[in-house]
């Protein structure tokens, strides 16, 4: 593990999602979705796998202190009897705990070609800030 993600894992720590908190919508099995966590100056940015997975099947809440994900992806073979598959579908779920240093108000989520992108911004006291040295 690189000193970035030592840094990003003492700010979002991975928790275990409550059964309250299952999605309405969920086909079959449960995963929990690889991620990849990277920090840069003014945010943590958190990477999730969810192949299959489309926008609106897709849930991100920030209660309290966790930031909980849950999808879904439909059978694709709907209707037909699969011969041989590899690609589990299901419901995703992951929760992480997040640091009292990030801003919870400004997180953003993106999804594109099955990976959510969530980047949550760090507190302003936490950046860096550049000091002008004058002479």
């Amino acid at each position: 593990m690189n000193s970035e993600l030592q840094k990003a894992g003492s700010e979002l720590q991975k928790v275990e999602p409550s059964r309250n908190d299952a999605p309405k919508r969920s086909f079959g099995r449960m995963y929990a979705p690889r991620v990849d966590v990277a920090e840069t100056e003014d945010a943590l940015i958190l990477y999730a796998d969810l192949p299959g997975v489309k926008q609106e099947d897709v849930s991100l809440t920030c209660k309290g202190d966790e930031l909980i994900l849950h999808a879904a992806c439909a059978p694709r073979h709907a209707g037909k009897k699969p011969v041989y598959a590899e690609y589990g579908v299901g419901a995703f779920s992951r929760a992480f705990r997040l640091a009292e240093q990030v801003g919870t108000d400004g997180i953003e989520a993106s999804l594109k070609d099955g990976v959510l992108t969530v980047r949550v911004p760090k507190a302003a006291a936490v950046r860096p800030k550049r000091i002008a040295v004058t002479g």
